[in-house]
C-alpha cells in the first residue's frame, strides 16, 4: 500500500521524477559554488587580512570572465577533450574537467596568505571565475540538449534550486567554518565540494554526436579556417537568417525590463518607507528565497504540461502585477504584512518567469552551435537587462511626480507612479510574446 501512495506522489511529480532533472540539483549547487567564493566571501577573507579597500574593490575585476564568456564559448561547443571525451562524450567531459580543475583552484587558495601573496591569490580567483564560466557554457549546453522541450523548464529550476542552495553554502557557510576553524579550512571545504559534480556527471548519459571524419586529409590552414567558419560566424549568421529573429532579441530584452527595473529598486524603496535592514534582511531574503523556488517549481511543471509560451506569458502576467503590489506598499506604507505577501508574490512570479524565460533561450539554440548561441542569448539578455534598468532611479526622483500630479497628497506619491509605470512596461513584451513565439 505504502509502495502505491508513493508511485502515485511520484507520478504527480511530473518531469521532477526523472532522474536527468533531479540530477541537476547537484550540477547547479557545483555551479553556483564559486561565485560567493571569489566575490563576498573572497572579501571577508581579505578584510579579515588587512587588506585595503582599494585592493579589495578590485578584487570586483576577477568576474569579468562571466560577463565575457560568449568569446570563447565557440571553443567549448566544438573542441573536444583529449582521453575524457572517449569516455563522457563531448559536454561532460568539459564539465568534468573544469570541476576538477576548480577543486583544485581553490584547494590551492587555501594555501596562501592574503597578507604576503595578494597577487598570487588574485590570479587564482581569476581563473577560478575563467573556468567556472567555462563551466557553465558546457553545462548548458549539455542541459539543453539532455532534456526533452517539456523537461527544459524542470531541468532549469532544478539548476538554479541547486545554484541558490550553493550560493547560501559558499556564502554563509563558508563564514561559519571560517568563524569556528580558519579560513584554511573554510576553502578546503568548499574545493571538496566541487567533486560532487563529477560523481553525478559518471551517471547521467552522454549526448550522441554525429562523427565527422571529412577535415582528416585537410591542411592546418584550412581546418582552421573551416574551425571559424563552422564555431564563429555560423552560430551567428544561422540565428539572423530566422525570420523573426528581430521579434526575438526585442523579446528578450524586454521581457524582464519591468521585473528589472522594480528590482534595482526595490531595497532603497524599502529603506526609504521606513522597514528596517533586519526586516528586509528576514522577509526579502528568507521569504524571496522560498517563494522563488516555489516559482521555479511551479514553472517547471507549467511547462511541462502546457508548454513554455503559456508559462511564459503567465510568469509575464503574473511579473506585472507583482509591480502593482509593491505600488500597493507605497500606498499603505509601513505594513509588514502586505510586505511578506508582495515579496511572495515577487519572487514566485520572478522564479516562474524565469523558469519560462531559460526554456525559451534553451529551446532557441539550434543543436549544431548549442553553447556558443545560448551564451550569446544569455549574455544579450543580461547586457539589455543591465542598460534598460539603468534609468530607475531617474524614474523615481528625476520626472518630479509631486510636480505633475500636485493634487495627490501622497508621501510616497514618486514610488506608487515609479512601481505602477514599471508594471505597465511588463506589457510591449506580452504583446510581442506570438511573433517571438515563430
Amino acid at each position: 500500500m505504502t509502495v502505491n501512495y508513493l508511485n502515485i506522489i511520484i507520478s504527480k511529480l511530473g518531469p521532477y521524477s526523472k532522474v536527468n532533472v533531479i540530477s541537476f540539483i547537484l550540477l547547479g549547487f557545483c555551479a553556483g559554488l564559486p561565485l560567493p567564493l571569489i566575490g563576498a566571501t573572497m572579501s571577508a577573507h581579505l578584510m579579515e587580512a588587512g587588506i585595503n579597500y582599494t585592493s579589495i574593490g578590485l578584487f570586483a575585476l576577477a568576474g569579468t570572465p562571466y560577463a565575457l564568456k560568449f568569446i570563447w564559448s565557440p571553443f567549448v561547443d566544438t573542441l573536444k577533450i583529449p582521453f575524457l571525451y572517449k569516455y563522457l562524450g563531448k559536454r561532460k567531459s568539459w564539465v568534468f574537467l573544469m570541476l576538477i580543475i576548480l577543486f583544485l583552484i581553490f584547494l590551492l587558495i587555501s594555501q596562501f596568505d592574503p597578507a604576503s601573496s595578494l597577487f598570487l591569490l588574485a590570479v587564482l580567483v581569476f581563473f577560478a571565475a575563467f573556468f567556472s564560466a567555462t563551466q557553465d557554457i558546457a553545462l548548458d549546453a549539455y542541459r539543453i540538449e539532455l532534456h526533452q522541450e517539456k523537461d527544459l523548464a524542470a531541468g532549469i529550476a532544478t539548476y538554479v534550486f541547486g545554484y541558490r542552495i550553493a550560493l547560501i553554502v559558499s556564502g554563509a557557510g563558508a563564514l561559519y567554518l571560517a568563524e569556528f576553524f580558519s579560513w584554511k579550512i573554510a576553502f578546503i571545504v568548499m574545493s571538496f565540494c566541487f567533486l560532487l559534480g563529477p560523481l553525478i556527471l559518471l551517471i547521467l548519459p552522454n549526448i550522441d554526436e554525429e562523427k565527422k571524419n571529412s577535415n582528416l586529409k585537410k591542411s592546418f590552414i584550412e581546418n582552421f579556417l573551416n574551425w571559424i567558419k563552422s564555431a564563429v560566424i555560423e552560430p551567428f549568421t544561422e540565428f539572423i537568417k530566422r525570420p523573426q529573429w528581430l521579434w526575438i532579441l526585442l523579446f528578450i530584452a524586454l521581457y524582464k525590463l519591468g521585473d528589472a527595473l522594480a528590482g534595482n529598486m526595490t531595497t532603497p524603496f524599502l529603506l526609504d518607507i521606513g522597514f528596517s535592514k533586519i526586516d528586509i534582511a528576514n522577509i526579502v531574503k528568507v521569504f524571496g528565497l522560498l517563494a522563488t523556488l516555489i516559482g521555479l517549481f511551479l514553472g517547471g511543471l507549467i511547462v511541462s504540461n502546457k508548454g513554455i509560451m503559456f508559462a511564459l506569458l503567465i510568469g509575464g502576467v503574473f511579473q506585472m502585477l507583482s509591480n502593482f503590489m509593491f505600488a500597493a506598499l507605497a500606498y499603505m506604507n509601513l505594513n509588514t504584512y502586505l510586505l511578506m505577501a508582495t515579496i511572495s508574490i515577487e519572487n514566485i512570479s520572478g522564479g516562474l518567469g524565469t523558469a519560462a524565460f531559460l526554456a525559451y533561450l534553451s529551446k532557441l539554440t539550434n543543436t549544431k552551435y548549442t553553447a556558443t548561441q545560448f551564451a550569446l542569448l544569455t549574455s544579450f539578455m543580461a547586457l539589455a537587462r543591465t542598460q534598460l534598468s539603468a534609468p530607475s532611479g531617474w524614474m523615481v526622483e528625476g520626472i518630479g511626480w509631486n510636480n505633475l500630479l500636485p493634487f495627490y497628497n501622497l508621501e510616497y506619491l514618486d514610488w506608487l507612479c515609479f512601481f505602477i509605470l514599471t508594471a505597465f512596461l511588463a506589457i510591449p513584451a506580452l504583446l510581442i510574446l506570438g511573433k517571438a513565439a515563430k
